[in-house]
């Protein structure tokens, strides 16, 4: 047993550092080639945190063991406001801004579709259907990043490279992503693993213990920010994940379609979007003696209950 949580703890820990040089050495490489900040943040760093779910849904769903993934991604979902932003909202009271709500409201909506297209299984045309929903988001965020000036105003700094740098910043990205699909093949391998020897169901691991390990990046730049008082990365980058976790499923159902249990309908789904529509009241409004357009350290306590019963449900 102790070998099989071993395992474990090895696939979530290759998962989370090769998305990590993933995302370092891509980043250097399209700086070198003259990608602009802004399209790097925008797109490599908000899906650096995701990948660790993506490539472990991706992976669950080609071994037949389609539960996995979508426990991993709602479960991800979940944990991320409910856990790891109520735990750096703990710590440090986060402010948020109009963009915020404005993109908290966007995750909403589609939170709300998902929802919808999960009645009866999440089909490949469904899955479709977000992924377009997910272009038009990006589309839009980046034509908005252009009007705003968050591309043009950038420094046109020259940057004289070699083509063996930009070369070798491939081969790290490769190799990044040669332990991303390690570690989900190994954390894949020892959830089923454990959920025979337990005699549980491999969804339920995967929604508490596999989430929770796919989110330790979110965990760690949340926490990080929010000492260091950067609190809107805090909230982007969950809101962000939450929205590239929706893609992955979408992603996930053209591989296998995606069944859903009695349990993902009556207990998850209901929880997945109390969440969020809590923490779009929390942000925007005065509750608990907090100030508009902050999460506070009560609001953070009240997501940790609620991730508490969460938790507790899945054992019911």
């Amino acid at each position: 047993m102790l070998y099989y949580f071993l395992l474990f703890a090895v696939g979530v820990a290759l998962l989370i550092k090769g998305a990590d040089i993933v995302v370092k050495y891509a980043s250097q490489a399209a700086r070198l080639l003259g990608v602009s900040n802004f399209m790097i943040g925008l797109t490599l760093v908000a899906f650096s945190t995701t990948l660790p779910e993506l490539s472990v849904s991706l992976m669950s769903a080609f071994s037949g063991v389609v539960d996995i993934a979508v426990g991993t991604t709602l479960g991800s979902i979940i944990a991320n406001p409910a856990l790891i932003l109520a735990l750096a909202a703990v710590f440090v009271p986060l402010a948020t801004n109009r963009s915020i709500i404005r993109l908290n409201y966007i995750l909403l909506i589609y939170l709300l579709i998902l929802s919808l297209l999960l009645i009866d299984g999440l089909v490949w045309y469904e899955g479709l259907i977000l992924l377009i929903l997910f272009a038009f988001y990006m589309r839009n965020l980046i034509k908005g990043g252009r009007r705003t000036g968050l591309e043009t105003n950038e420094k046109k700094t020259k940057i004289e490279c070699s083509r063996g740098m930009v070369t070798r910043y491939i081969v790290f990205t490769i190799i990044g992503g040669g332990l991303v699909v390690a570690g989900a093949r190994i954390l894949i391998d020892s959830t089923i693993s454990i959920s025979t020897i337990w005699g549980v169901p491999e969804i339920l691991i995967a929604i508490i213990a596999v989430a929770i390990g796919t989110s330790l990046p979110e965990l760690a730049v949340a926490v990080t920010a929010a000492f260091k008082k950067m609190v809107g990365i805090s909230i982007g980058d969950i809101l962000g994940a939450n929205m590239f976790n929706v893609m992955v499923l979408g992603a996930t159902s053209l591989v296998s379609t995606i069944p859903v249990t009695t349990k993902i309908f009556t207990i998850v789904i209901p929880i997945m979007l109390l969440v969020n529509v809590l923490l779009l009241l929390f942000m925007s409004t005065k509750w608990f003696g907090s100030k508009k357009w902050q999460l506070s350290r009560a609001e953070g306590v009240i997501l940790l209950i609620i991730y508490v019963l969460f938790v507790y449900l899945q054992f019911v």
